[in-house]
């Protein structure tokens, strides 16, 4: 690799402040920083101000997912190490943030543009070649070009289907005004559903993976049938409710239809924190099985266990031993650098 990384995921914290260290842009700048050298970042987003929230110098906040929309966007344009592997991002959110539907049914919502993007691309391509196909009656010489619907009943009528199939009307006008201009043809792009193809790539929440943080008092309050109450970030205090069995519906809906969000069982998580005094554990790497505190990494290795076979098919437990002695003094030493 051009830019070894000991590190391999890290869990970044992140302030509720736009521009100061450790703020909002400085965590895209760390985390650029981290994916140019291959590595992944996991941040819990639960400090921001959800959309509305006063802001210290006046005015109102725009809220989490303006944010996270930048953040993605930044992790798309980055191959990790500059390798074909993507940025590795994990973003988390507790249960009680105030954008909490938004943001549990973000991906959702995305897929659901690319379905619309992908159909709308082939009626809109399907239309208007109709359209254009019967401004110049079939004439390729676009001598006998008629582009208007009250005397040319074929147009007339594959107007009126575009229009009915939702086709928008500037569209069909810039279609009859090309056929004015002697324009015999027209390339309208189709789109598809490949993970890498420009549908994908026109809507966000792309680029991580998302998970919520819930707690055990959430569980009872689905038991039990009660609202879930949703938290101001500066003040702490209650700003809304919502049914927790509603809440929990659109989390299943949303993982069902896209994989996400993930849950993270925070009151378990920090009951088998195995460092409580250093602090709560409030995120993970991207994949999720580093969870630890804010502002730490994890330092990872391997050992083929196949090279460990000797010629009498036995496995080799002093050497595998060494082997493990010896990673385990390199990972500790990482940890320093």
């Amino acid at each position: 690799y051009e830019r070894p990384q000991p590190h391999a995921c890290f869990i970044q914290s992140v302030k509720d402040d736009l521009v100061g260290e450790g703020g909002i842009m400085d965590l895209w700048t760390r985390e650029a920083r981290l994916f140019k050298y291959g590595s992944g970042t996991g941040s819990n987003f639960s400090s921001l101000r959800g959309e509305g929230e006063p802001l210290s110098g006046g005015g109102r906040s725009s809220g989490l997912m303006s944010f996270l929309k930048i953040g993605d966007a930044a992790a798309g344009a980055i191959k990790s190490g500059g390798t074909t592997r993507r940025a590795a991002k994990m973003v988390c959110l507790d249960l009680d943030h105030p954008d909490i539907v938004d943001f549990v049914t973000w991906k959702m919502r995305e897929e659901q543009k690319v379905a619309a993007l992908v159909a709308g691309s082939k009626v809109c391509a399907r239309n208007l070649q109709a359209i254009l196909a019967a401004c110049h009656n079939g004439d390729e010489s676009a001598r006998t070009t008629n582009s208007d619907p009250k005397s040319n009943a074929t147009l007339a009528a594959a107007v009126l289907t575009a229009r009915k199939a939702a086709v928008p009307e500037p569209s069909i006008q810039r279609i009859l005004q090309l056929a004015d201009q002697g324009v015999l043809a027209v390339e309208f792009e189709e789109l598809d559903i490949g993970w890498e193809s420009a549908a994908y790539q026109t809507v966000s929440g792309q680029n991580a993976n998302n998970s919520v943080r819930v707690p055990n008092a959430f569980f009872d309050a689905l038991s039990n049938g009660d609202d879930w109450n949703l938290l101001g970030r500066t003040d702490g205090e209650v700003i809304g409710t919502i049914p927790a069995n509603e809440l929990w519906n659109k989390i299943a809906e949303s993982a069902w239809s896209c994989a996400d969000p993930g849950i993270q069982f925070d009151t378990t998580i920090n009951e088998w924190h195995t460092c409580p005094n250093d602090g709560r554990i409030n995120a993970s790497n991207p994949c999720s099985e580093y969870m630890f505190l804010d502002d730490t990494a994890c330092n990872l290795a391997s050992l083929n266990l196949v090279k460990f076979l000797r010629e009498d098919g036995q496995f080799d437990v002093e050497a595998f031993r060494h082997a493990t002695r010896i990673w385990t003094v390199v990972l500790e030493i990482s940890v320093l650098m």
